[in-house]
């Protein structure tokens, strides 16, 4: 498939996923346009083998760093040789109650995508300014920003230049420290990251059981954020930005830019 086509099918798909939860009956006019850049993060064919996961060195060092800060026990863990990969994948499946096969397929797509994105600077630049020249093209008011999306969101953000009223993160792993927290560009001063300027307004989610965003609260490792909230996406539903964008606490934020979250 194309990444034009592609695009144009998660555009139509998420724009339907906003109708049920920010614009339910259709009350209100919007556009969304579609930035797709995974088509560019496809792995390289050099790989060395550092585990049962067939993770490279690199990608073991970002697993073990994304495991700690989830709260995993690893610390019998014997250096890379000996990753506990399909340990703790099943013990992340059971503290979840969910299949190790759906586990293992977000993680080590999260894990390769991400690791391709810090790794081949060529990659990364290419995503960036795919993304930049959508900023800049398309002139949006909200920035909704999703997993890895929120990282190249962030970056391109500070490159760009162009003000955005409003950006929303959604499952975003902005904060894994030793893994992302500490390479995003530009990198934290004296700890803490803070708001691109040429934003109005940053607004964080992620669902409690969101594997991918480690840690939740984006507030504690980046300053400037307006609201950062903890929600509930759906018992089945622990990453994906469809159920995200169902939510009526994530319809609350796009139109209004605000929402109180009740259990």
């Amino acid at each position: 498939m194309s990444a034009d086509r592609a695009a144009s099918m998660l555009t139509d798909t998420w724009s339907e996923d906003l109708r049920k939860g920010a614009f339910p009956g259709g009350d209100l006019d919007f556009s969304l346009s579609v930035a797709y850049y995974a088509h560019l993060l496809r792995k390289s064919s050099a790989q060395s083998a550092a585990s049962d996961s067939g993770f490279s060195d690199d990608e073991a060092q970002l697993f073990m760093a994304w495991a700690k800060a989830y709260g995993i026990p690893v610390e019998k863990a014997q250096g890379m040789a000996t990753l506990p990969f399909r340990q703790i994948i099943t013990w992340l499946a059971k503290q979840e109650n969910r299949t190790t096969e759906a586990i293992t397929s977000l993680v080590v797509r999260f894990i390769r995508e991400v690791n391709e994105y810090f790794t081949s600077e060529s990659k990364r630049h290419q995503v960036r300014s795919l993304v930049e020249n959508e900023i800049k093209s398309k002139h949006p008011d909200l920035i909704i920003a999703h997993s890895l999306g929120s990282v190249v969101a962030y970056e391109a953000l500070w490159n760009s230049g162009h003000p955005v009223e409003s950006l929303l993160t959604v499952g975003s792993p902005l904060g894994l420290r030793g893994g992302i927290f500490d390479r995003v560009v530009p990198g934290p001063v004296e700890g803490l990251g803070k708001k691109p300027d040429n934003v109005g307004r940053w607004f964080n989610v992620a669902d409690r059981g969101d594997i991918v965003a480690v840690p939740r609260f984006l507030s504690r490792s980046y300053a400037g954020i307006s609201s950062d909230q903890e929600i509930n996406i759906g018992l089945f539903a622990f990453h994906g930005l469809s159920k995200y964008l169902q939510t009526s606490h994530v319809g609350q934020l796009i139109r209004f830019g605000d929402v109180t979250v009740r259990d």
